[in-house]
């Protein structure tokens, strides 16, 4: 596994780098799909109405909630200093919480996978194996799916009608949680696609994230990162609850937790870049399901993935420039 991971780092170091400008390229090519489809959701309805509506949301509301996302981060920031101390690097927790944020700037990437530019900072500031932080990056998700799948749990019975598809979406995530364990069953088959020389690469670079992920899956280190992911999303479910609250939107806080809980899961499991679509589709889709018409239900989900979403890119763009401005880069040095 050591050979893999050394030859994985080189090769990324020479072709997969990332600069600045290909981290803005991807972020403004997102946001211009997102401005295209939450303006056609828009228009759709009475956008005079919505943007009255975001404009008289209360400010303190607002504050409160951006606080809360903030915190959720925060722990999963922990979550990711946690994880690189179990594989064996001491990194300043400091770093570790810049580092991970600013992995949210490529956050609106098909399952997020834009998020290992962070691996990449590691590597230059510190020298850890790229391998292994893509290896954490796999289980972050996981951790992050299993989180909000426990947060759902808590809210299914209230959506009776939901509950097959909530099951089949926890079967798919459970079921990717145990491959992870199962090397007796990947490797082999990854081992033998390495024969191949189109396939060599990525069968190889496959192989070594997935036996990096598994150290991780020990019954101490998954507890600990399951705790810390389920109060992280439960911060932003808890936002849901005081937006729809703010727009004077009719809902319990188990019911706001259930809509923002399945739709995120649903989003996850789309693959779709930063969930969006499926996500936005689930909310307004719960809330019909609870008596709100869409016209209601739209500033509600549309200022939730603002501050979840859209205020996560910013944060990644503004972390990523501080990282790639560090007194640690040379002058001609590429991120």
């Amino acid at each position: 596994m050591e050979n893999i991971s050394v030859d994985i780092d080189n090769s990324l170091e020479t072709e997969q780098s990332f600069s600045y400008s290909r981290i803005v390229k991807s972020v403004l090519i997102f946001s211009l799909v997102g401005i295209a489809v939450y303006g056609v959701g828009t228009v759709a309805s009475d956008y005079k109405a919505i943007g009255s509506a975001l404009v008289r949301f209360p400010i303190d509301s607002l504050s409160l909630v951006l606080a809360l996302v903030i915190i959720g981060w925060l722990l999963r920031g922990l979550r990711f200093h946690f994880y690189l101390q179990q594989i064996g690097e001491q990194i300043p927790l400091a770093y570790s919480i810049s580092d991970f944020l600013a992995g949210f700037a490529l956050t609106g990437t098909p399952g997020k996978i834009g998020e290992a530019m962070k691996s990449v900072f590691l590597k230059r500031d510190y020298n850890v194996s790229i391998t292994k932080v893509i290896g954490i990056l796999v289980v972050e998700r996981l951790m992050d799916l299993f989180g909000v799948l426990l947060l759902g749990s808590l809210s299914l019975l209230l959506f009776k009608g939901w509950i097959g598809l909530f099951l089949v979406c926890a079967l798919l995530v459970i079921a990717v949680g145990l491959f992870l364990c199962m090397e007796g069953i990947y490797r082999p088959v990854l081992t033998w696609l390495t024969r191949f020389r189109i396939l060599n690469w990525p069968a190889r670079k496959v192989l070594s994230a997935l036996l990096s992920g598994k150290e991780l899956m020990t019954f101490r280190i998954f507890s600990i990162g399951l705790i810390l992911s389920t109060l992280s999303w439960a911060m932003e479910s808890f936002s849901l609850y005081i937006i729809m609250k703010g727009f004077s939107l009719s809902a319990t806080l188990l019911e706001a937790n259930f809509i923002y809980s399945f739709s995120t899961l649903v989003g996850a499991l789309s693959m779709a870049p930063g969930g969006i679509g499926g996500t936005e589709a689930g909310m307004v889709g719960l809330m019909a399901f609870m008596g709100i018409t869409y016209s209601e239900a739209l500033p509600a989900v549309l200022l939730i993935r603002i501050c979840t979403l859209w205020f996560a890119i910013l944060v990644g763009l503004l972390f990523s420039v501080y990282l790639t401005t560090a007194a640690r880069v040379k002058p001609a040095q590429s991120i």
